[in-house]
């Protein structure tokens, strides 16, 4: 039987602290094609991001349903649309002024279900409560909506409003709460899995009992219980002690990204915006190759060290800095704690565009004296060329913008709130110092990308355009949007058979050229095995010329399209009707 209403649950619904909301906010186009208006998100009330993601409605079919909910429960309902394209209807909530006692609801926990969270902080209370008025809301709509409602509720954040209604469950969990923490730790997770069991004593070790018990009874509660791949399927079994009932891989709207052609010319004009950048970064200090068609790589995500393969990259780059071959630079795209922009780089900027200003001022005069030295068929006036030096500004500049010479560019372009940092250990250690001699140049960018940030100034999309290739390495990942998206933006990329993504790929394309999304084999395999290989393949990106580069990433393109919410909708929907099945 086919479902007649879908209520999608999860934090980030027009909330963007994490990677679902990117599965969110593509995947709602095609729930629209399937439910139509009878298709509804609900999320956390967040005013900064709804701001930017929420379009409210203050006449609406629930106002009287609204009010009757904020008596009972305190909580603040807010109606409106999800600022994405389509605009799927949304309602926001905001557990701040519940009247519910939050220990009331951990002592239904305890003897419903047995989940201990007497000692639990914040952290866990605030998606309590928050579930609490979630779970009212949707007793409420399923009343009062006409024929079967299936509710999707995402991780263990939503996985309590599941108690308060009665409509067919169906539970996403994205990665597990005591794998994640297990493979940031010494644990060999890996192995773990691949026996089928893991120590559930291991949650209270590792300070995430409440959570994964939670996580634990929404997919045995739920009437359909998912994952995102089936690399995440194997840890549910051993972690969670139950078998996903279906895998939804995370789709991605590749069709919405700019033609190749469209990304071609713009990585033109934004690589150009890097390379001012590299050049006003490491120039002062010594003069580095940008006119050359430089290779520019990056790689983004969480700070997690271990788990995004950060660690394993920057081994194979020391690996790579200590063999002779072209030379080329890396972003470290990764937010962490940080006071503020570096004031040496701000100055190296702020040089550079007194350079750029003092050339621009000078190009009208320069325009003139050449056109008219053709047009009058004379020899060029013996001042063109130097004018430059006439104005005796040229030394000036010069002395300023190469003052630093003898010294090393930093490694992170911000001044981080804190002392021992992974990532610039990690490059110290492996002799990455951006030194003269260097061939890998490295830029620790601890902030997120934005158009008005007075560094790169651009926002992530651009930045990844610009480059030539991603890297993303991952020990932990349950799928990985990174390699996807960065391949629909026209960029090369590299993703691991420890991914989701990356094992998808690999089951799909058997006998498929994968060369513009290459796949890192990192599962049974030794960690220096993996660095070499993972050496090799940036060599290997790093030596290719245009021609090659251009033909790699109609490849990508190619690749990424598997992915497409036309192709993997359908499994969505498939879940959903098991569930009203088995409801």
């Amino acid at each position: 039987m086919k479902p007649d209403n879908l209520v999608e649950v999860s934090f980030e619904v027009a909330n963007k602290v994490g990677g679902i909301y990117q599965v969110l906010k593509s995947k709602s186009g095609k729930m629209q094609d399937f439910y139509d208006d009878n298709y509804i998100t609900v999320g956390f009330f967040n005013e900064e991001s709804a701001k930017e993601d929420f379009i409210q409605r203050k006449d609406h079919e629930f106002k009287e349903l609204f009010k009757q909910l904020e008596d009972e429960t305190g909580a603040k309902y807010y109606y409106g649309v999800w600022d994405i394209p389509k605009k799927p209807r949304c309602i926001l909530v905001d557990p701040r002024d519940l009247n519910k006692d939050v220990d009331e609801i951990k002592t239904l926990l305890w003897e419903e279900y047995g989940i201990d969270s007497l000692e639990a902080g914040r952290e866990f209370e605030e998606p309590l409560e928050w579930c609490y008025a979630v779970g009212k809301l949707i007793e409420k709509l399923e009343n009062s909506m006409e024929g079967n409602t299936v509710v999707h509720l995402h991780e263990w954040l939503s996985g309590t409003a599941m108690h308060y209604f009665e409509s067919p469950k169906v539970f996403t969990t994205h990665a597990t709460v005591l794998g994640r923490a297990l493979s940031s730790s010494d644990f060999d997770l890996q192995s773990a899995v691949k026996e089928g069991y893991v120590d559930q004593a291991l949650a209270e070790k590792n300070g995430v009992k409440p959570k994964h018990q939670v996580e634990k009874m929404s997919a045995n509660r739920a009437e359909v219980f998912t994952t995102v791949s089936e690399t995440t399927g194997r840890e549910a079994e051993a972690v969670l002690e139950i078998e996903p009932d279906k895998i939804l891989p995370n789709g991605f709207n590749v069709e919405e990204y700019p033609s190749l052609e469209e990304l071609s010319y713009n990585h033109t004009e934004k690589k150009e915006n890097v390379k001012n950048f590299l050049q006003a970064y490491f120039d002062p200090y010594y003069d580095v190759n940008l006119q050359d068609d430089p290779r520019i790589l990056f790689t983004s995500g969480r700070y997690e060290f271990h788990n995004k393969g950060i660690d394993l990259l920057i081994d194979a780059l020391g690996d790579l800095n200590e063999e002779d071959g072209k030379e080329f630079f890396v972003f470290f795209f990764v937010p962490a704690g940080v006071e503020g922009e570096k004031r040496e780089v701000l100055e190296n900027l702020s040089l550079f565009e007194e350079v750029e200003k003092y050339i621009d001022s000078l190009l009208p005069e320069l325009r003139e004296e050449i056109i008219s030295s053709i047009t009058s068929g004379e020899k060029p006036a013996p001042n063109i060329g130097q004018s430059l030096d006439d104005r005796g500004k040229v030394d000036s500049l010069k002395n300023k913008f190469h003052s630093k010479e003898g010294e090393n560019p930093p490694l992170c372009a911000y001044d981080l709130n804190y002392e021992e940092d992974d990532i610039i250990d990690a490059l110290q250690r492996n002799g990455l110092t951006n030194s003269c001699e260097d061939r890998v140049k490295v830029v620790f960018y601890p902030s997120y990308l934005s158009v008005g940030d007075k560094l790169l100034n651009m926002d992530y999309q651009d930045a990844v355009v610009a480059s030539s290739a991603g890297i993303f390495p991952s020990y932990y990942e349950p799928w990985g949007y990174t390699p996807v998206e960065t391949a629909a933006n026209g960029s090369l990329s590299i993703t691991t058979d420890m991914a989701g993504f990356g094992q998808f790929l690999k089951e799909k394309t058997e006998s498929v050229d994968r060369k513009g999304i290459k796949i890192l084999e990192r599962k049974n395999k030794e960690y220096s095995e993996s660095k070499e290989d993972l050496a090799r393949m940036i060599d290997e990106m790093v030596g290719l010329s245009k021609t090659e580069i251009t033909e790699r990433k109609h490849n990508a393109r190619k690749l990424a399209q598997l992915t497409s919410w036309q192709r993997l909708g359908q499994n969505y929907k498939e879940a959903h009707e098991l569930a009203v099945k088995k409801g």
